[in-house]
């Protein structure tokens, strides 16, 4: 699906001062199909990217926090509409989003432009790393809710977060599981690991936040 065939809504934002505008999805309904993900049979994945996911807003609201960012190199590994990345690009951050599907880079690309900062857009799986380099920061929200894929993360966020760089995770699914923290810390990372309070759709969604420091 191309992001020309999604209906927009402009969102603003403020995450610790700093004010943005973000293209969103206006009315998911049309794009999930209820009846077919209840069914017994095999569907296609819906469209998570277009959902504004609780641990994009607490990694935006962190990164608010955050003392400066200016010239830092950042990479958001399966961005979706990218509002972690778009903070911090309006931060002065030198920023590179990627995600597996085309349309929510086209999304961020005009959110992007909104609000008149650049943003490297790469189109990757993050198994298969497609970008050089290593990063000051590594973010990544509600990325995590596989446990079949938690290995390969480490791997790729071990990869190209430089010697005392800092690795931000939030997921708000499957936030029970020990084992994502282990392994970070096995990979080189000091991890330390708190909780944030979201709300959606008027009800408490709590979010686990993992902020490693590669060792």
């Amino acid at each position: 699906m191309s992001a020309a065939a999604v209906s927009t809504k402009r969102v603003d934002l403020s995450f610790g001062g700093v004010e943005l505008s973000m293209l969103c999805v206006a009315d998911l309904d049309p794009h999930v199909d209820e009846s077919l993900l209840l069914g017994a049979g095999e569907v296609d994945e819906p469209p998570y990217w277009m959902h504004l996911w609780p641990g994009a807003r607490a990694l935006a609201a962190r990164l608010g926090q955050w003392s400066s960012l200016g010239g830092k190199r950042v990479l958001e590994v399966g961005c979706g509409m990218g509002l972690p990345a778009l903070l911090a690009a309006r931060c002065g951050a030198r920023v590179v989003a990627t995600d597996w599907q085309r349309a929510p880079l086209s999304m961020l690309a005009e959110s992007a432009r909104l609000n008149r900062c650049e943003i490297a857009l790469v189109q990757m799986d993050w198994r298969q790393v497609a970008v050089s380099g290593d990063f000051d920061l590594l973010l990544g929200a509600d990325v995590a809710y596989d446990a079949g894929e938690e290995d390969a993360l480490v791997a790729a966020f071990a990869a190209r977060v430089v010697a005392g760089g800092t690795l931000l995770l939030a997921d708000s699914v499957n936030t029970y599981r020990p084992g994502l923290p282990d392994k970070l810390e096995m990979a080189g990372f000091s991890v330390r690991e708190s909780k944030a309070k979201e709300i959606e759709d008027g009800r408490v969604v709590w979010v686990r936040c993992l902020e490693g420091v590669k060792r």
